[in-house]
């Protein structure tokens, strides 16, 4: 019931999907070096980029679940980092609990690196959710990283695959098991069935190594090759680049 096949195969309908991985991933990176120099108190350039990040979520609506289901994931980690950034900065006091002390500079660390990192993990997860997976680790061969960083990401993501129908079938038996239980058997059943999970995981993970030994991989993953380059990916990673750099570092902003 919760089998899903390891990789499903769309025609592209949105304006980033017609694009080049390889595009993408640059432009993902040049994005993301822009976010990471605005200045601590530069509103402006902060609300400018996620205008930007607006607009390119609306041409791609089809995309829309795919990234909010990505960016829901990563947002509780995001507030976890930031909620102690405003007790941590020595500077004016603006409130008091206790022994800890909240700070205006601190609430300004705060501030920046909660934009900061939506603004880039949200850039990672559209990227992620316009893209085919197949697409994605060739476009990161195709720009030249490591081929044992790329045969890492493309096992993980296949892994994740194969695991989940194993946890869908571990659930379902803990469900069929724990009818009516009191709050105290719920969290022993999860402990229980995280435990089992691991086991699991450990040893499909040794069948999947010899398989894949067995077959004689030898540490370089092979994909299919990146198509060429079109004039519309080039004129569309030329202006994007050349808008967000602009906006930036423009003089008169």
């Amino acid at each position: 019931m919760h089998e899903k096949v390891l990789a499903r195969v769309e025609p592209p309908q949105a304006f980033l999907e017609h694009l080049d991985p390889r595009i993408k991933i640059v432009c993902t990176l040049v994005w993301a070096g822009c976010i990471v120099t605005i200045p601590e108190r530069d509103t402006a350039a902060q609300v400018s980029f996620g205008l930007i990040l607006l607009a390119l979520l609306a041409l791609n609506r089809r995309s829309c679940g795919k990234f909010i289901r990505r960016f829901g994931a990563a947002l509780p980690l995001i507030v976890l980092l930031v909620a102690l950034l405003p007790f941590f900065r020595e500077g004016q006091v603006l409130r008091r609990f206790g022994l800890l002390e909240v700070t205006q500079e601190g609430l300004w660390s705060a501030q920046r690196v909660a934009t900061s990192a939506i603004l880039c993990v949200a850039a990672l997860c559209l990227l992620w959710a316009t893209t085919h997976e197949a697409d994605l680790i060739g476009g990161l061969s195709g720009i030249g990283l490591p081929a044992i960083f790329v045969g890492v990401l493309a096992c993980m993501l296949r892994y994740l695959h194969v695991l989940r129908p194993e946890l869908h079938r571990l659930w379902d038996a803990r469900a069929a098991r724990t009818i009516g239980a009191r709050s105290g058997g719920r969290f022993r059943s999860a402990s229980n069935l995280l435990g089992a999970f691991f086991l699991r995981s450990h040893d499909r993970a040794l069948r999947v190594a010899d398989a894949l030994a067995a077959r004689g991989y030898d540490g370089q993953w092979r994909g299919a090759q990146c198509r060429r380059l079109t004039t519309l990916d080039a004129l569309a990673a030329g202006v994007f680049v050349a808008g967000i750099i602009l906006l930036r570092w423009s003089p008169w902003r």
